[in-house]
């Protein structure tokens, strides 16, 4: 981690929902309002032209973030800089920042619409934002923008349903880049794809960020693709970042009990024919979450103190944070 000023950072970022029933539901049934928690002070910088992998499993909150963070989802609470500058991506104030920040989707078949041709939802944000003056140049950088994610100019002339997935990821990604945008949210990308496909997108998206000089926040469940991607790793756990380290480092020596679950789950050289242990337990309800460390009920390390209090993130001698009681004490 340098100490150049981040292109995006975010400061107890939150994200509550009120998942209540009718409120005469709750009167007879004499029932609280209940509330999720599906971000919990999040906070977190990437600086320029690097990637912030992100992982946790599913419920954790990342697509929440990501949701927040391209302007989908006001937050409840919390601020987003941009360039040192507080924005909020929810108002429709800061153009030049929405035109800055784009996401691609996890689904490649549903995040195009599928009455559109591709060149109009490329090129839509071509006039969108002014960055074409006709339909004529819209048309032209439109077929560039193809040409830049492997396809070709004449493609641009077919919908959506005449592709195959990975085809169609490439599409969402050119549409995402026509903006010229500098930070790029990516949220598990490449999920929904073969791993063969998979290979190929995220060889586009490492050969786009250096020849564009993009930042990213890649969210992926799958540990094995972020470390290909990340220059930083972030862990969430229950709406909560519990650990964030360089990649070299994360993978070498987590530090948290949950990363260190995490990364045992890898498939590698040594575990050739052996099942690999699935994670312990079950991840706690966000409507009934556990008290102090959310994590305590799956952690082999947990003491009383872990079951009260929440721990708060600290310092890590080699960069990073992480929220963890035991690391703190010098436990674990």
């Amino acid at each position: 981690m340098t100490t150049e000023q981040p292109l995006v950072s975010v400061e107890n970022l939150s994200r509550r929902f009120d998942v209540s029933p009718p409120w005469i539901t709750r009167k007879l049934a004499r029932q609280p309002r209940r509330i999720v928690r599906a971000l919990d002070d999040v906070s977190f910088a990437i600086q320029p032209k690097r990637t912030l992998g992100l992982v946790g499993e599913s419920g954790c909150g990342k697509s929440t973030l990501a949701r927040c963070l391209a302007g989908l989802m006001p937050p409840s609470g919390g601020v987003m800089r941009y360039a040192g500058r507080p924005v909020d991506l929810a108002t429709k104030n800061e153009p030049k920042v929405r035109r800055a920040v784009q996401m691609v989707f996890q689904d490649p078949y549903a995040s195009l619409n599928p009455r559109w041709s591709v060149e109009e939802s490329v090129g839509d944000p071509l006039l969108a934002f002014g960055l074409a003056k006709s339909r004529a140049e819209m048309r032209e950088m439109v077929g560039a923008l193809m040409v830049e994610v492997g396809l070709s100019p004449k493609d641009a002339r077919k919908y959506p349903h005449q592709f195959s997935g990975g085809q169609r990821q490439r599409i969402a990604v050119a549409r995402a880049l026509a903006s010229r945008p500098e930070f790029l949210i990516c949220d598990e990308p490449t999920s929904a794809l073969d791993v063969s496909v998979q290979a190929a997108v995220l060889n586009l998206m490492r050969r786009l960020q250096d020849e564009y000089g993009l930042t990213y926040l890649f969210i992926s469940h799958n540990l094995t693709v972020v470390d290909h991607m990340s220059d930083d790793v972030g862990v969430m756990y229950l709406g909560r970042l519990v650990e964030l380290q360089p990649t070299e480092s994360l993978f070498d020596a987590p530090r948290h009990p949950y990363t260190q679950l995490l990364i045992q789950t890898v498939p590698s050289l040594d575990t050739i024919g052996r099942a690999s242990a699935p994670l312990k337990g079950e991840v706690p309800s966000p409507l009934n979450p556990p008290s102090g460390c959310a994590f305590n009920p799956r952690c082999p390390f947990a003491n009383e103190r872990c079951r009260i209090e929440r721990p708060e993130a600290t310092a890590l001698p080699g960069g990073g944070v992480v929220a963890c009681h035991g690391v703190q004490e010098g436990r674990i």
